[in-house]
C-alpha cells in the first residue's frame, strides 16, 4: 500500500487522531522555538555576549541541518526516537536555566538544534506515510499554524516573565511545557509500511540533487536563504544596541511574527495544493526580502512590527512550499534522505553566512544598517532565480486541475 492511496477509514477517525497528536507536538516544538531562536540571543545578548557570539547562535541551527546528513545512520527511525529528541531538546532549556551565563546559552542553543534537525528527515517521511496527498498541504498548514500559535503565545508570556521574575524561571517553565508536549509523538502512527531506512550523506545529498527541479530551487534557496541567514544576528543587535528594546518589546515582535505565520499557515497549504509549492516559495523570497529592508532602515520598533509580519508571512510559505516541493519530486521511500539531503545543503551555507555578516560589523568594517542593506543583495540574487523558472513546468502547474502530486501517486 502506498501512502496516498489509503482506506477510508484511516482518512477519518485515524487522520484525526494523527493530526490531534501531531498538533501536540506542535505546540511544544512552537514554544521550544519560540525561546531559542526569539528570546536566548536577547539574553545572551543582556548577559555580555559579543556579536560573534551572537551569530553562533545564529549558526547553530544551519550547523544541526548540516550535520542531519548522518541522521540516516544515527537518526531516528521510530516515533519514540523522535520524541526522545524533542523532549531533549525541550529539557536543555531547563538546563541553560540554572546558569543564564552566555557561555552555556551558546553550548544549549548548539545541542537543541542538533537534536531538532536529526528529527526532521523522519518527522517529514512519516508525514508522507500519515497523510493522504489531497490534504497534506492543508494539514501541514495546521500543524504550522498550532507551532507558531504557540510561539506568539510563549514569546509574549516567557519574554513577560522574564523581565518580571527572572529569566531562569522562565526558561524552566518553557523547557518543562515542551517536554511534555513533545511526549505526544509516541502516540503517531503511520498508515502506510514504514521501514527503517538507512542512507549515507553522499546518498542523502544524491537524492535530492539527482532531480533537476529541486536542484533548481535549492540553488534558489541558497542565495534566498544565505541573505536572511546572514541578517539574523543582526536582528539582536538591532533590538539592544540601536533600540534599546526590552525582553516583552523583543518578545511582542516574535508574537507578531508567530501570529502572521499562525494565520497564513493554512492559506499557504490550500494555496500550495491548488496552484503547486512555486508559489509559496515565491512569495516567501518577496515577504522575505520587504522584512529584511524593514529592519535595515527601522528607526524605531514600529516599523518592525511590520518587518515582523511579513517575517511571518514569509515563514509560513516557505515551510510548506519546500514540503510541497519535496512531495511532488521524491517518492515515499527516499523522502527522508531528501530533506537531510536538503538541510545538508542549505546548513552549509548557514553555518557561514552569520559569522560572515557579524565579523564585519564586530571587525568595524560596516555598521550595523550597511551590514543588513549588503544581506538584501543575495536575498534578491535568489528571488529573481525563483522567478527564473522554465516556461514548461509554470504551464504543467496552470493546465493540470490537480497539483503535481494528486494526479499520481506517490510510492
Amino acid at each position: 500500500m502506498v501512502a496516498d492511496r489509503q482506506p477510508t477509514i484511516i482518512r477519518t477517525g485515524g487522520l484525526r487522531r494523527n493530526v490531534a497528536l501531531d498538533s501536540m507536538l506542535a505546540v511544544g516544538g512552537g514554544i521550544t522555538l519560540a525561546v531559542v531562536g526569539g528570546l536566548l540571543p536577547s539574553i545572551a545578548r543582556q548577559s555580555g555576549l559579543v556579536p560573534l557570539g551572537i551569530a553562533l547562535l545564529a549558526a547553530a541551527p544551519y550547523l544541526g541541518n548540516l550535520l542531519s546528513a548522518l541522521s540516516g545512520r544515527v537518526g531516528p527511525q521510530s516515533t519514540r526516537g523522535l520524541a526522545g529528541l524533542r523532549v531533549t531538546g525541550a529539557l536543555l532549556l531547563v538546563a541553560v536555566a540554572l546558569s543564564p551565563n552566555p557561555a552555556l546559552i551558546v553550548l544549549v542553543v548548539g545541542a537543541f538544534w542538533l537534536a531538532w534537525a536529526f528529527g526532521v528527515p523522519y518527522q517529514s517521511r512519516l508525514w508522507g506515510a500519515m497523510y493522504p496527498a489531497d490534504v497534506r498541504g492543508r494539514v501541514i498548514g495546521i500543524l504550522g499554524m498550532a507551532k507558531a500559535a504557540a510561539a506568539a503565545l510563549a514569546a509574549l508570556a516567557v519574554g513577560i516573565i522574564a523581565d518580571r521574575l527572572g529569566a531562569p524561571l522562565a526558561l524552566s517553565l518553557a523547557g518543562a511545557v515542551g517536554a511534555c508536549c513533545a511526549l505526544a509523538a509516541v502516540g503517531l502512527r503511520s498508515t502506510a509500511p514504514l521501514p527503517a531506512r538507512a542512507f549515507s550523506p553522499r546518498e542523502a545529498v544524491r537524492s535530492l540533487t539527482s532531480r533537476q527541479p529541486l536542484r533548481r530551487i535549492v540553488l534558489a534557496q541558497g542565495f534566498f536563504g544565505g541573505g536572511q541567514i546572514a541578517a539574523t544576528p543582526l536582528y539582536a543587535l538591532v533590538y539592544v544596541d540601536r533600540l534599546h528594546l526590552s525582553l516583552a518589546d523583543v518578545g511582542l515582535i516574535a508574537v507578531l511574527t508567530a501570529s502572521a505565520t499562525t494565520a497564513s499557515y493554512v492559506v499557504w497549504g490550500a494555496l500550495v495544493d491548488r496552484r503547486g509549492p512555486m508559489l509559496g516559495l515565491r512569495s516567501a523570497a518577496v515577504f522575505g526580502i520587504l522584512s529584511l529592508a524593514l529592519y535595515a532602515i527601522a528607526p524605531d520598533a514600529r516599523l518592525l512590527w511590520l518587518a515582523a509580519i511579513a517575517a511571518g508571512l514569509s515563514n509560513a510559505a516557505i515551510d510548506v512550499g519546500i514540503q510541497g516541493a519535496l512531495s511532488v519530486h521524491t517518492p515515499l521511500a527516499e523522502r527522508a534522505a531528501a530533506m537531510a539531503g536538503w538541510n545538508a545543503l542549505t546548513g552549509a551555507r548557514g553555518v557561514l553566512m552569520p559569522l560572515l555578516a557579524t565579523g564585519l560589523v564586530q571587525l568595524h568594517v560596516v555598521d550595523l544598517t550597511a551590514a543588513l542593506l549588503l544581506c538584501l543583495v543575495p536575498a534578491a540574487t535568489g528571488l529573481v532565480m525563483y522567478f527564473d523558472w522554465p516556461i514548461a513546468v509554470e504551464l504543467r502547474q496552470r493546465t493540470v486541475r490537480r497539483p503535481a502530486w494528486l494526479s499520481r501517486p506517490v510510492a
